[in-house]
């Protein structure tokens, strides 16, 4: 008579075999389940595509070109008048002569007289320009710029502008680094909406401080 089948020893050796390999198979891990230290294991890519744009602004962000500055504040509305322009890394600050007597004792050859440098501040609207046009065209013309600082004392009132970019952005509702690249933007965009008497009476509401 034959043995039956599960008194084989082979038999029970497959047996075994099965087992073990069932058991390694349910060991396996699962890629989306939580690790021990609750973490997620995942073989999906990661999108670092957020923080490659923030290195690459960083990255083209530079310093001002002093001289670039310079040579351009030399040429704005009432530079005669012009004592100084600081430039830092991300901010320009022009400051105007506080008296007629102070700018001719720096430049005593100008031909200029008290009534010429009296007669040019003197409408206001002016020095409305200044503060407004200029401010906006500086943060045009450098967009690596984030402040513009523009003080014209006059009549011993000291007139002054503290210009963000983003606030400039914000309030004109434009992309300097567009209208830096595009004359045509800079036209339709902002100097031909804004620059006018009464919108520039707005913006001085808005940002200029008269002490």
């Amino acid at each position: 008579m034959k043995k039956p089948i599960f008194k084989k020893w082979w038999f029970w050796l497959i047996i075994v075999l099965i087992v073990v390999a069932l058991g390694n198979m349910n060991t396996k891990p699962d890629p989306e389940k939580p690790t021990q230290n609750n973490e997620v294991v995942s073989t999906k890519p990661q999108d670092n595509k957020g923080d490659d744009k923030v290195n690459e602004d960083i990255q083209n962000t530079q310093p001002l070109d002093k001289e670039a500055v310079l040579a351009y504040t030399a040429n704005i509305r009432g530079r005669t008048f012009v004592k100084e322009v600081l430039v830092g890394d991300h901010n320009i600050n022009v400051v105007f002569h506080d008296t007629f007597e102070n700018y001719k004792s720096a430049n005593p050859q100008s031909g200029v007289s008290e009534e010429d440098y009296v007669q040019y501040f003197a409408t206001g609207d002016e020095i409305n320009k200044i503060l407004m046009e200029e401010s906006v065209r500086l943060l045009k013309q450098f967009i690596d710029a984030d402040n513009i600082v523009i003080t014209v004392p006059f009549e011993g009132k000291t007139h002054s502008v503290d210009l963000k970019k983003s606030v400039a952005e914000t309030y004109f509702d434009v992309d300097f680094n567009t209208l830096n690249s595009d004359p045509e933007a800079w036209k339709s965009e902002l100097s031909s909406k804004y620059f006018n008497k009464n919108d520039r009476q707005k913006f001085v509401e808005e940002f200029v401080q008269v002490k």
